[in-house]
Formats: C-alpha cells, structure tokens, sequence
C-alpha cells in the first residue's frame, strides 16, 4: 500500500504535522498558539503522590524487574490491576524471552537488601546455562572468605570474596575445594560489579553485587541468605485499550513505557518513573470523551534489545498499523540528577506530530524554551518500535543539556525512589498530557476528508 494514503485519519494528522491540533477554521500559520480542545484541562488534576505511588511499589517494593524474571511478572500483574481499575480493557501479552536470573533473599538481618546481578559464563547462552539453583534456591550462611582465604566455617556455606584483581575463576576454585555450595563476589565500584568465567571454571552457582552490597554482607556477620539463580523463558507486555464505541476503525493514540529493569537496580527512574507516569495518564484518560482509540502498553524487556515494544508493533495488523497517529514513550522521566535538567523528545524522523504536539505543550505550560528540546535524533529507547512501523513517535527524557548524559545511577543500585524529583516528574507528566491532547482531542473533526498525499 502507499503509506501517503493510508486512512482518513491522515487529514487530522497533516493538520498537526503542520503546527498543532487546531480549529478547523483556523490559520495554520499559528498554529502552535492553537487551544487545546479537551474540557476540562486535565493538568491540574495530575496526582502526584499516587504517581509516586506507583514507583515506590515497582522500585522497593518489588524491586529489580529483570526481563523474565519474577519480578518483572509481578511488576505486569501490578500494573495489569491498576489498569482494569480505571476500566480499561486489559491483556496480558506473552512473548519468548531466554534469560537466567539471579536473586538473594535475605532471611537475617531481615533490613538488608542485597541485589545481585548473575555471574556470566563464557559462551553459554542462557537456554544453556548450567549453574542453576532451582526454584527453591540455596539457602546458607554467608562466610567471608576476603580476597580468597576461605576459613574452614566455609564448608557448606555461600563464599563471599572481594574480587580485586584476582581470577573469577581461582575464587570458585577455591570456594568448591573448601566445600563452599555457592559464592559471591564484588569489587570496588559502588554502581555495579559483573565479571565472568570460563564454563570449566564454573564449577559453583555464582553470582555479583556491588560493593556496598557486599560490605553490608560482611559487616552482618553470619548473614543466612537464600540465594536462586534461575532460568526463564517468557516475558510480557501489558496493553489496556479504551475502544470507541461503535467505530471500529477509529483512529489510535499509543502510550508505552517499559517497566523492567536491569540487574542490581532497582530501577525507580528507569524506568519506574515513566511507567508510573504512564498509568496516571491513563487515569486521567479513562473517562474523558474522545473519538480516538487509547491504548496503554508497559513493555518488558526493553533493556535486553527493546524485545517487548517490538514484539508488540510486530502482532499488530496492517491495518491497525494504518489507525494510529501516534505514540507517546516515557522513559526516565523523574531523574533528580543535578545536570539532568533539560526535557528532550527523542525522535527518529525529525520533527514529527509528537515534537509538534510537545513544543505546543511547552508553550501552554510556560516553560523556558531551554527546559525541552524537540525534536533531538536518537533511538535507544521503545519509540524505536514504533517508528520502524511507520508510526510518529517520540520518546520523552530528561539529559544533561550539554553532554547528552543521563544521571549518574544510571543502571545502577542507586536508582532508587529517593532519587526521584517530583518537579521533574510532573513537568515531564504534564508535556505528555498536554501534547497528547493536542492529538487526541479534535481526531474526528478532521476525519472527513483525506489529503492528495502525506508523506509519513
């Protein structure tokens, strides 16, 4: 099919393409002063500490969301709950996912959280991974064996060893000979600590923590743990759709951020941050009039190759590819980084409906013109996805101005709710809002007629 005629949802989107959601009536040429058209202005009925909520649950409360893992299953059903509360129509899509997952339970001192981060195999993938504790793990005493001096207390215990500079290798070696049934390792870096063996040198359960994980280890002296090591094969997305009655080829506004995270982070701005914004958009959404089709989708593992968004656009129809205007990605959205203080919209086709819709949105909110920079080029987000479809979309994050970093915690255990700025969050929440308004809003008004060509 020629993507220039595709439905006449195309009139309403070349309007926006040209500067916003306007009157049918009026100049185009200012456009980006156009009203938004939704009563009542739902900005101020944002909840913020229902959206901290949310992040405080998926963060502490359930903790890293490893794509496959557990976690990440809870973290869906969680979000699945929330979803058909506000009455949406919700599934649960499953999709496969190989991956080998490691958790601790700590069971003394029960304040002490310790998230660990599987130790790598050399050229094992996961579906081949063989230093697997099943399901009901290994439960025993964590011994200090320091740098590799195991005492004979180790026997029948989890090792734990201060890597340094020594072989990954040597410390399991060491570990099995003095009859260790697992062991820990960490280094001297506070983000994280990953290493790997050899798969002959593999010859116990293993796994990694940062260094302040391990250092809590040892200064409780006599820590009991259980500890798994698990393989999975399934992850999933959580779609919540709010259809028109009576249209079913009604047009289609996408919102999506992925809810899992990497190993030893909790993950609270990454991305619980736009999750948690997600789900009060939702909220927000659930009962006003419109004659678009909403959809909310919290994807799995983005963080292992944006497996989750793309598994989803995948499923899609053709002709439901053809019904959506556009997609709206949050990722990090609530960052109290110090230098993170500016709002880029992350697209792949420059300056697309999303960019227009935001600019628009910023203008409304009155924010500086240096708070949000849209459009600015770059993937590495689910926006991806979605603009390999065909569809205009955007991915909404807070950098550094100056050298495009993210914050410091960044994949790290320091990603914790703490570390969320509520300010940034809701200005981030209240961009999304007002600029998927723009789109939303007025949909039908301009589905009459369809233009002589649109170039998407």
């Amino acid at each position: 099919m020629d993507r220039r005629y595709r439905t006449p949802l195309f009139a309403f989107v070349s309007l926006l393409l040209l500067g916003g959601c306007a009157d049918p009536g009026a100049d185009t040429a200012d456009a980006d002063a156009a009203p938004i058209a939704c009563e009542p202005d739902l900005v101020e009925s944002i909840d913020m500490d229902r959206t901290l909520g949310h992040i405080r649950v998926l963060a502490d409360e359930i903790g890293p969301r490893v794509a496959s893992s557990r976690a990440e299953r809870e973290a869906a059903e969680y979000i699945a709950r929330e979803l058909e509360g506000y009455g949406y129509e919700v599934e649960i899509q499953e999709f496969p996912r190989d991956q080998v997952v490691s958790r601790i339970e700590v069971l003394e001192p029960v304040n002490l959280r310790v998230h660990p981060a599987t130790g790598r195999i050399d050229d094992t993938p996961a579906s081949e991974y063989f230093q697997l504790t099943g399901e009901e793990g290994i439960t025993a005493e964590v011994v200090d064996c320091g740098e590799g001096a195991c005492p004979a207390e180790a026997e029948g215990a989890i090792a734990l060893f201060a890597q340094g500079d020594s072989d990954a290798g040597e410390l399991l070696a060491h570990a099995a000979e003095v009859g260790a049934v697992a062991a820990i390792l960490h280094g001297d870096d506070w983000r994280r600590h990953l290493t790997s063996v050899e798969a002959d040198d593999a010859v116990l359960p293993f796994v990694t923590v940062n260094v302040e994980a391990g250092e809590a280890l040892r200064d409780a002296g006599g820590a009991r743990v259980t500890l798994h090591v698990e393989f999975f094969d399934t992850s999933q997305n959580v779609i919540a759709t709010r259809r028109v009655e009576g249209d079913p080829d009604a047009p289609v506004v996408i919102f999506s951020a992925h809810y899992d995270s990497v190993e030893q982070a909790p993950g609270a701005n990454d991305n619980a941050s736009g999750t948690a914004g997600m789900i009060e958009l939702a909220r927000l959404y659930a009962t006003v009039e419109t004659d678009v089709e909403l959809r909310f989708a919290a994807v799995g593992a983005e963080e292992v190759g944006l497996v989750g968004s793309r598994y989803y656009v995948s499923q899609l129809p053709d002709h439901e590819i053809e019904r959506v205007a556009a997609n709206f990605n949050t990722d990090m959205i609530g960052t109290a980084g110090e230098l993170q203080t500016q709002l880029f919209v992350n697209t792949l086709d420059g300056d697309n409906v999303v960019a227009r819709s935001a600019r628009v949105a910023r203008d409304r909110l009155e924010l500086p013109e240096e708070r949000m920079r849209a459009p600015f080029e770059r993937g590495a987000s689910d926006h991806v996805a979605f603009h390999e479809a065909g569809i205009p979309a955007a991915n909404f994050i807070w950098r550094d101005p100056e050298t495009i970093d993210l914050e410091p915690w960044y994949h790290h255990p320091h990603d914790t709710p703490d570390r969320i700025s509520a300010d940034r969050l809701s200005t981030a929440m209240s961009v999304v809002l007002l600029a998927s308004q723009q789109v939303i809003c007025d949909a039908g008004a301009f589905r009459d007629e369809v233009p002589a060509a649109l170039e998407r």
